[in-house]
């Protein structure tokens, strides 16, 4: 009975992994897609007889593709973020602007660098531009001019880009900003002394995104000694290596106000990135294969399990039938005898 359970787990892990990793391969795929047709757009671009009008509207729609890609990067399964790593309850891809700020800080009690921060708490910095994130958790004796230090080592680092600064603005808010011009951030806190960081309005930038999940990959159990990974972080796929999004947007950019051979350049980097993501993705089928055949196991498994028990149930109905009968025989001689001994009397002994 402890084996059909555990096999049930596993076709059950089996059947819940398998959806959502297929569903994770489906927007692969798109994203696959899109990224060629961004490769032939480009190449189309870099032709020297187009105008810088008709170039404009190759931009636009390598706009649009980057908008397809970032929703399919964005992808759920059930209410789960397939590319955001642990952090799967929220879109791993969102806009990204050039300044946050702190909801708390007033001209009458504003936030200085000597405002202590709550031990624990955690802030984080995601730049569209670099692919990564700074994560700052403050310490007992923290106080925000620590937060502005860690952010100007993690420049000097080269997890935020040039310019990526904390300063108090004229309202008493933290503001954190980057002053590169096509670069963007997303800034999260949990700090009750900052209250939520907001994207300051007008300080969009255009097509650049932030990666705000993390890299951590879940595995699940589907046999005994079986475990496999049941995502594929975004900020790996998207962001690391030859970074699909900033691709895309080198080839917007290029079209929109670049030379030829700097159009033919940026179509190159997508090329790149395209073939990043395909090696990306073989694990993902890998692990696919991995569950079709454990699933084909375990089918099998089931079907073995269900026919010894059936044949261990009929052989003690079977078993239980020959005691019965021989019960029976027995207690019907013990009858008979008795019935032979009963009506016996004294004087049936005296004579």
């Amino acid at each position: 009975l402890a084996q059909a359970a555990n096999t049930d787990q596993y076709t059950s892990n089996v059947s819940s992994v398998l959806s959502q990793i297929q569903t994770a391969d489906s927007a692969i795929s798109s994203i696959v897609t899109s990224l060629n047709s961004a490769i032939t757009l480009g190449t189309e671009g870099a032709n020297s007889t187009l105008t810088s009008t008709n170039k404009a509207g190759i931009a636009t729609q390598v706009q649009s593709i980057l908008t397809n890609v970032i929703g399919q990067a964005n992808t759920s399964y059930q209410g789960v973020y397939v590319f955001a790593g642990t952090a799967s309850s929220t879109p791993p891809f969102v806009a990204a602007s050039s300044t946050y700020t702190s909801a708390n800080g007033t001209p009458a009690t504003p936030l200085t660098t000597a405002s202590h921060l709550t031990a624990g708490s955690v802030t984080s910095i995601s730049d569209a531009t670099t692919g990564q994130t700074m994560t700052f958790t403050a310490g007992s004796s923290d106080t925000i001019a620590a937060l502005q230090t860690a952010i100007s080592n993690a420049v000097t680092a080269g997890t935020l880009s040039a310019g990526t600064n904390a300063t108090i603005n004229a309202s008493g808010e933290l503001s954190i900003s980057t002053n590169s011009s096509n670069a963007g951030i997303a800034v999260n806190s949990n700090e009750s002394v900052l209250g939520a960081m907001t994207a300051a309005a007008g300080t969009g930038v255009a097509n650049a995104y932030a990666y705000v999940g993390n890299n951590a990959v879940n595995k699940v159990q589907i046999g005994d000694s079986i475990d496999v990974p049941t995502n594929l972080p975004g900020g790996q796929m998207m962001t690391s290596g030859a970074n699909v999004i900033g691709s895309l947007n080198a080839l917007i950019t290029a079209l929109q106000s670049g030379t030829n051979t700097q159009i033919g350049t940026a179509a190159q980097g997508i090329t790149t990135a395209l073939n990043y993501v395909a090696v990306q993705r073989i694990p993902l089928d890998s692990t696919m294969s991995q569950l079709n055949s454990q699933e084909t196991f375990l089918s099998q498994e089931t079907l073995t399990l269900k026919t010894q028990q059936t044949s261990l149930v009929g052989g003690d109905i079977t078993q239980a039938a020959t005691n019965l009968s021989q019960a029976e025989l027995t207690h019907s001689a013990v009858l008979a005898a008795a019935a032979k001994v009963l009506p016996q009397t004294l004087l049936d002994y005296l004579k």
